[in-house]
């Protein structure tokens, strides 16, 4: 009975200790914020604190992310921080949006700037909670270059002057999709340099049909063989050049065929 009477003691002295103090006692049972992150879409259940992105120029990456907490209702704090072994360069550009909880990360060059370089850095999310405690992710990033894809070409008989031009075997290096293919036959080169397809300024190289002239040109196609009747014999030069997804053309690439 004496141990009960003491009890509202207790809680008065309770009442008496600063909230500073309250706030430590339950601090100890806090566990700090996760942080997931995904370049896809907003969905995080393989719950990654960390990805990769190559960034091209002329090019931008969304980052989505997430996290979980406690206390996510009050004293919530997300920042991020750019750091790398030089300093990022001046032409990426790094935004957060945190009420979308995404990060766009951005190189500002043109598509046709050549650098001949990589620049490395991490953009780092922090995310604290109302006591203090952080969880953190991290965005490695890697800007480079894009290498222009390589035109690999055959040809093979049908029959009579009938030929087959194969152009399926050509590639990028860097694993960007083949998505256009152009053919001169019998043609002149105009310019064997690779570079972009712009369309929206007519004066820049490379677009569509602007890189021979004369012969046969076969412009912009999907089709990675063709087949091409000549008229007469002889020896005959066949050109290729192809794009890869990021609007990049090739230099050409040519085979001489002799028909009897």
């Amino acid at each position: 009975m004496k141990t009960l009477k003491y009890i509202p003691i207790v809680l008065l002295m309770l009442l008496f200790v600063s909230c500073e103090t309250r706030k430590d006692i339950f601090h100890q049972f806090n566990t700090a914020p996760q942080v997931y992150l995904n370049t896809q879409a907003r969905e995080f259940s393989e719950k990654r604190s960390s990805v990769d992105i190559l960034l091209k120029h002329g090019c931008q990456q969304t980052v989505f992310f997430d996290f979980t907490d406690d206390y996510t209702s009050s004293g919530i704090k997300v920042e991020y921080a750019v750091m790398s072994e030089n300093s990022q360069a001046s032409y990426v550009t790094c935004t957060m949006d945190i009420d979308a909880r995404k990060v766009v990360i951005k190189d500002t060059l043109s598509p046709t700037t050549i650098n001949d370089k990589v620049v490395k850095y991490i953009v780092k999310i922090t995310v604290s909670d109302y006591y203090g405690d952080k969880g953190e992710a991290i965005i490695n990033i890697a800007d480079y270059d894009n290498l222009p894809p390589e035109p690999v070409i055959t040809c093979s008989h049908i029959q009579d002057l009938e030929y087959k031009i194969d152009a399926s075997a050509s590639f990028d290096s860097e694993g960007d999709k083949i998505v256009a293919y152009e053919y001169l036959i019998d043609g002149e080169v105009t310019t064997s340099e690779s570079g972009y397809e712009n369309l929206s300024d007519a004066s820049c190289l490379f677009n569509p049909g602007m890189a021979g002239k004369y012969g046969t040109y076969i412009i912009s196609t999907p089709l990675s063989t063709v087949k091409h009747a000549f008229q007469t014999t002889g020896t005959h030069i066949i050109y290729v050049r192809v794009k890869d997804s990021l609007g990049l053309w090739s230099g050409w690439k040519s085979v001489a065929i002799d028909i009897q």
